[in-house]
């Protein structure tokens, strides 16, 4: 069944434009698509339209960082027919929905001495949790929640090397506790990341309680609970 959407598109080029705008457009498709298709639908009518389409394709809709896989059907019931897609990181947009991912890209060096080449592809499927938290906005240096959720799956793939790859998101600084909640930004919601970051900061108190003053103060709070 066909449906009308009214979407507002963010459109910049990095190569001759100061700032990005919102396009309004207005196009009818298939419920049974996916954003993809719409994506491409758009591109059919703007040829300069950029947007990405690998594997892990992801954008921004309504706020919600989601891969563009996603069908349309699913998007309208939790968001309506009206919707603004943006990239997943306005601040390294160079084509439209396109963006430099390099910085996501670079974190995966930080353990790649302790996982396998073979596990980088499974790294790349945590693009969204990356660029969904606001801490990079702040700090460039932020390890970020991709690598946080990696590194609890590469705990459970190479239990040996798990006080190597706690040592790594334990930075005081830009680590794992400056982590914040973003069960709300991620499509479809849900809370496994928050589950996953603390069991991480769980087994950071007991296998690296003197590592830095944080985790110290940390694990004199959880002996006295």
């Amino acid at each position: 069944m066909e449906c009308k959407l009214t979407l507002s598109v963010f459109r910049f080029d990095a190569r001759t434009d100061y700032l990005a705008y919102q396009k309004k457009i207005v196009l009818s498709v298939d419920e049974e698509a996916s954003v993809a298709d719409v994506l491409q639908t758009i591109k059919d009518d703007e040829k300069d339209f950029g947007f990405p389409t690998d594997a892990n394709a992801a954008i921004k809709i309504n706020g919600a960082f989601l891969f563009t896989k996603t069908k349309i059907k699913k998007i309208i019931k939790d968001f309506g027919k009206e919707l603004t897609l943006e990239p997943i990181s306005a601040r390294r947009a160079v084509k439209d929905l396109l963006i430099n991912d390099e910085d996501f890209q670079a974190r995966f060096d930080l353990l790649d001495a302790y996982v396998d080449a073979a596990d980088k592809k499974r790294y790349k499927k945590l693009v969204r949790e990356y660029y969904a938290s606001d801490i990079l906005k702040y700090n460039d240096d932020y390890l970020g929640d991709a690598l946080f959720a990696f590194a609890f799956e590469m705990i459970e793939k190479h239990p040996q090397r798990q006080r190597n790859i706690l040592e790594v998101i334990n930075d005081p600084d830009n680590g794992i506790w400056q982590h914040i909640n973003i069960t709300n930004k991620l499509y479809p919601f849900d809370n496994s990341l928050e589950e996953k970051i603390d069991s991480l900061k769980n087994k950071i108190i007991k296998e690296l309680p003197s590592s830095n003053s944080f985790v110290i103060q940390q694990t004199k709070l959880a002996s006295v609970q």
